[in-house]
């Protein structure tokens, strides 16, 4: 508590939630919580702004904003759980404590305006993101693309409200990227998600410093370090809650079984990867040239 008050805001312990709910006057509520438990956080929330919308009615509902490092999962939660009414800013500041450090300044933030006054807005599809003809048309199953002049003025309020919040991050230097929650997820896999993966095998080969380290080295060392400070948690929602990281840790496989085999191949060896770079299942490794 003394953390929030150097802070200048209040804490309130959680078994305070329906009073910090039902009575508080709140325009933005921010979910920042793990991935694993952002469900079960939700589903306690929901009785409570059921009970501020029977209150002061629906006109009092906060914005419902998420911090959450994979976007289609709680995306899904919130539409699926959430009362109507409430509108939705999905939202993943592409940074943490040790890599902003020294300020935000330049720092990507991604966002998707989900819901606001009942209208599901979709972002468009990005040309090769879910888009079977790789030019972003918009066929039978693609989302339809809502811009902000698309809002009518109904929903001026709530547009408002949202601009309102991403000013903050804009105003302090971030790098503002507006993106669906699709496209997203698709790109974390493959930077976000495989940095972590990575990073956790060469943690788990117990890599130490050297006497003859390089800078290359160096970095190895400086990303094993980054990623194995989050909590595993990070790494399994990173993982399970993402459709497509199944589909990196299959590629990061034929890759490695690939660039092993043509090493062997390459060294006249024989067995495990075999001659394609692919297992046999033999088990063993054998030398062709007698070595």
């Amino acid at each position: 508590s003394h953390v929030a008050s150097e802070m200048g805001a209040r804490f309130m312990k959680l078994d305070e939630l329906e009073r910090f709910v039902v009575e508080e006057d709140l325009d933005v509520i921010v979910l920042a919580v793990s991935i694993v438990s952002f469900e079960s956080t939700v589903k306690d929330l929901i009785p409570h702004l059921q009970k501020r919308i029977q209150l002061k009615g629906t006109n009092s509902l906060p914005l419902i904003v998420d911090v959450a490092s994979v976007k289609e999962h709680p995306r899904n939660i919130l539409l699926d759980h959430l009362p109507v009414e409430c509108d939705i800013l999905a939202t993943h500041p592409m940074f943490g404590p040790d890599s902003a450090r020294n300020g935000w300044q330049g720092q990507a933030f991604v966002y998707e305006k989900t819901r606001v006054n009942k209208i599901l807005l979709k972002e468009k599809v990005a040309a090769g993101i879910g888009d079977e003809n790789g030019d972003g048309s918009d066929d039978e199953g693609a989302s339809s693309f809502f811009d902000d002049k698309d809002v009518c003025e109904a929903n001026v309020e709530g547009m408002d409200r949202m601009e309102r919040f991403l000013s903050i991050w804009e105003e302090e230097g971030c790098n503002m990227i507006p993106l669906s929650c699709e496209e997203h997820d698709a790109y974390s896999a493959d930077s976000q998600f495989i940095t972590h993966l990575v990073g956790r095998i060469l943690g788990a080969q117990g890599l130490r410093p050297t006497p003859i380290d390089t800078k290359g080295f160096q970095s190895v060392l400086k990303l094993i370090e980054n990623t194995n400070a989050d909590s595993f948690d990070l790494f399994f929602g990173l993982y399970k809650y993402n459709r497509n990281s199944g589909y990196t840790i299959g590629r990061l496989r034929v890759a490695l079984e690939g660039v092993v085999g043509e090493l062997l191949q390459r060294d006249g060896v024989m067995g495990v990867f075999g001659d394609n770079g692919n297992r046999d299942g033999s088990g063993d490794e054998r030398r062709t040239d007698g070595g």
